[in-house]
């Protein structure tokens, strides 16, 4: 097959240079293609295509310095391109932009002859400040060229594509993206729970500014990039070096970064560095709101300037409270170039439609009158659009976040729901979580541990159900949480299992089901759960060695059987049994001081996600020793790898595992109950077709379509009416929640926020820091100087409340009189009883303050 690859930039002969060292490669022929009249840059791009494509030749379609304007360029490109493709045979064209002058003219010359293939090749998931009738920026019409295929990082970009308008529907491969989707170091980052900084608190600051020029599509003026980008250095200057465009090779040396807006955050993310992203007012794209520790999206200068604020004070950086999990924008894959050009080699040209025939149906060739009537129907029924999924905390580091986290990329990508997460112990007041609620139709609360951790829930859920909101508690947890739990906060939970007969509820096992039906709820449902596809899912050895090695899975606390765990290895080393024990994770509090921890067992801690798969590949049996698990993710994983697999009686996976070849269940929680049933399934030969069939119904399509299905949501095969026009949404109803201010550790911090803001002018920075000031305490300094800029800006009537407030708030009171009748100068006759009034009070105040102090001296 002959595969021409047409790149613009530099970037595009990297990624070209990874799909020609893809496995299978070898068997095609490829032609790496340049247009480009500017001897600099082709110079450049054919020293890059010299250096990384191993001999292959950057073939340039147009001589250096050819006379022809913009137009003619264009026009003569298309005819050149057709020429080439002509005179060498080519089968395939690999593109990266058809968004760009040159990229469109080449989708239009060659898109009805020949199978274009566009590949993803920088981030291009953005929303909006402002939506209208008008075009907008090129990135929410990439693939609008109709290609032959779709090569896109993640499915965050899979869902815009297919579900952006009625006429665009490219056929979507989410492959990941080449040289970052399988980076073991990216992914490390990516995952990463806690950002560790080297500065002590107070200590000035490295700042790195990645100013990538926002003139390009027309996204920014000039002088607006240049005038904001001169702000934004002198308002940084004030904490620290500022430097400007550094070399990506020497971020690791910064405190924190600072870019518009780019694809910068992949390099700060491998250097373990900070980044804030800012979107300037004038700029109406805005980058998506990603949750990791160290993103931090902030949309005016004032509050970049409090998050670096907040870095300088406490040397922690306050990262979004809020956001889409970054897998949503980006898949992590296993040999992405190969999925490419798998995807280049089974393309074809897009077929055109055939035109209607209108009296199909009276031919007998249409669908039943049945099937009809059963569309007409479908296509009636309103499903929701927009999923807020609540929790405290969303990573991959604990298991009850991986099955929502790996179930909403799926859906995206096969769903036109909109998707948001909120980590309910950001917020002080059940309110603000209304706010930012608003627009869900479905609201998923993740576990049982909000409703007991945090005082909110219990106020959250009732509005919520009042506004007609539906409201789903995906529970992951069964009798032993829910007794220990309840002892440590009887209140919240006698609160909770009021609620949750009026709640729909999703379960993880029968057994846990019926624990729920003890508390009221009439119909839980059972959706199991799921974990993510990983890259590296060796099997197990089918026989074991001649010292087989146990291994658990889990955070090290009681529940999870730490003492049955190491009493089991103590009676195998008694009875000279040559097994070795091993235990992965983290250490908890909940140890109890007579639980054992036997120096037979290999203590590892917490290791990455692709360190456990290679350490259940190494063993030869997993062992879950918990006393209580409704359905172990570690149990499914160990399924997966084709592990020999042993459980206590009454956890979960016995429903799914019973009867297995290769699984055993002791019936008594004891060390020799524990230890006959390793005995027993050591001798056990692993049933590849049944644990085939267990991990079908734990793997991601299954599990998908069982919870699309319980919350509601429209499926792969439900008609949903697809938005008109360009597919934009409704003014407004495209802006996605802007982060709240990050509650500072120490109120005088945020009062300091406030008084530089008012100092510097920026009015709306200061009136935002103050309502955050005001929703936990009411300084009076703070009252009044938004109610100074409440008059000037003409609002009477919120400046009274706001003095108000500061009349009856405390502190120096002659002063705070004295500032009121100042304040209320300003707000002409309407402020003029106030004004006399607050003289009154000064004079008698201070007149009062003199007379105390006379009597105390005599």
């Amino acid at each position: 097959m002959r595969i021409a690859v047409f790149v613009e930039n530099r970037n595009g002969v990297g990624l070209a240079s990874e799909i020609m060292r893809a496995e299978g490669a070898d068997a095609h022929s490829f032609h790496l293609l340049v247009a480009d009249r500017d001897a600099a840059n082709a110079g450049r791009l054919e020293q890059e295509a010299a250096a990384r494509c191993e001999g292959l030749v950057a073939r340039n379609l147009f001589p250096v310095d050819e006379g022809l304007d913009n137009a003619e360029f264009l026009e003569e490109l298309g005819h050149r391109i057709r020429a080439f493709a002509e005179e060498e045979r080519i089968d395939r064209l690999v593109f990266f932009d058809d968004q760009s002058q040159r990229g469109h003219r080449v989708a239009g010359v060659l898109g009805r002859t020949l199978p274009l293939i566009l590949v993803q090749d920088c981030h291009l998931n953005f929303h909006y400040r402002k939506t209208g009738t008008g075009r907008r920026d090129q990135s929410w019409y990439y693939g609008d060229s109709d290609p032959a295929a779709v090569c896109v990082w993640g499915p965050a970009t899979a869902h815009h594509l297919m579900f952006r308008s009625a006429d665009a529907d490219p056929p979507v491969h989410i492959t990941g993206a080449l040289g970052h989707s399988d980076d073991p170091a990216l992914l490390r980052a990516a995952r990463t729970t806690a950002h560790r900084p080297v500065k002590k608190p107070d200590e000035r600051l490295r700042i790195a500014v990645l100013a990538q020029p926002l003139t390009r599509h027309g996204r920014l003026s000039r002088e607006d990039h240049r005038a904001r980008l001169g702000e934004l250095r002198t308002a940084l200057a004030e904490f620290g070096e500022v430097d400007t465009d550094p070399d990506p090779s020497t971020l690791d040396g910064y405190d924190v970064a600072v870019t518009f807006y780019a694809t910068a955050y992949l390099q700060t993310l491998r250097a373990d560095t900070p980044l804030i992203l800012f979107s300037p007012p004038p700029l109406n794209i805005v980058f998506p709101t990603i949750s990791h520790p160290l993103l931090r999206n902030v949309g005016t200068l004032g509050e970049l300037v409090d998050v670096v604020a907040d870095l300088k004070r406490s040397a922690k950086f306050p990262a979004n409270e809020h956001g889409e999990p970054l897998e949503h924008f980006l898949a992590f894959q296993d040999d992405v170039a190969g999925r490419v050009l798998r995807v280049v080699e089974g393309a074809a040209v897009p077929v055109e439609p055939p035109a209607p025939r209108w009296t199909a149906e009276d031919e007998g060739a249409g669908p039943s009158r049945a099937e009809r009537a059963l569309r007409a129907v479908r296509g009636r029924v309103e499903r929701p659009r927009s999923l807020a999924v609540l929790g405290l905390g969303f990573d991959y580091v604990t298991g009850v976040a991986i099955p929502v986290l790996t179930y909403t990329q799926a859906l995206l990508a096969q769903s036109p729901v909109d998707v948001r997460y909120f980590d309910l112990g950001a917020y002080g007041r059940y309110e603000d979580v209304l706010t930012d609620l608003a627009d869900a139709e479905v609201v998923l609360i993740n576990s049982l541990a909000p409703f007991w951790r945090s005082p909110l829930a219990g106020e959250l859920v009732p509005a919520l159900r009042e506004r007609g909101t539906s409201v789903v508690v995906y529970a992951h947890e069964t009798e032993y949480v829910m007794n220990f739990e309840g002892s440590r906060n009887p209140l919240r939970h006698q609160e909770m299992v009021g609620l949750l007969p009026g709640l729909k509820v999703l379960c993880v096992s029968n057994a846990q089901a019926d624990l729920f039906r003890g508390l009221g709820v009439s119909d839980p449902v059972v959706v199991y759960n799921t974990v993510p596809r990983d890259a590296h899912r060796a099997r197990a050895r089918r026989t074991p060695g001649a010292r087989p090695r146990v291994v658990m899975v889990g955070s090290m606390q009681d529940r999870k059987g730490l003492d049955l765990f190491s009493r089991v290895a103590e009676l195998a080393y008694g009875q000279g049994l040559p097994w070795r024990f091993a235990w992965i994770g983290q250490r908890t509090w909940r140890i109890g001081s007579s639980t054992l921890l036997s120096d037979r067992v290999g203590w590892m801690g917490a290791l990455s996600r692709e360190r456990v798969r290679e350490e259940l590949a190494a063993s030869d049996v997993f062992f879950l020793s918990s006393v209580d698990d409704p359905m172990p993710l570690s149990v499914v994983e160990a399924v997966q790898q084709r592990l020999r697999t042993v459980t206590y009686h009454r956890v979960g996976s016995r429903e799914v595992l019973d009867g297995v070849s290769g699984y055993r269940s002791f019936p008594e929680y004891t060390p020799e109950s524990a230890l006959d049933a390793l005995r027993r399934v050591l001798d056990d030969e692993v049933s590849e077709t049944e644990f085939g069939d267990v991990e079908e119904l734990f793997d991601i399509p299954a599990f998908t379509a069982r919870m699309t299905t319980a919350l509601g949501l429209p499926g792969p095969g439900d008609p949903v009416p697809r938005p008109a026009g360009d597919g934009a949404p409704e003014a407004g109803s495209g802006q996605r929640p802007r982060p709240p201010v990050v509650p500072s550790r120490h109120s005088e911090y945020v009062i300091e926020d406030f008084t530089r803001h008012l100092a510097a002018g920026r009015h709306d920075d200061a009136l935002r820091v103050g309502e955050d000031i005001l929703c936990r305490r009411q300084p009076v300094d703070v009252l009044v100087g938004m109610a100074e800029i409440r008059a000037g800006r003409g609002e009477a009537e919120e400046a009274c409340r706001l003095l108000s407030a500061a009349a009856i708030a405390g502190g120096d009171r002659a002063r705070v009189w004295t500032e009121i009748g100042r304040i209320a100068g300003l707000l002409g006759a309407r402020g003029r009883s106030v004004r006399q009034l607050a003289r009154r009070e000064s004079v008698r105040l201070r007149i009062g303050g003199q007379a105390a102090r006379v009597l105390k001296r005599s």
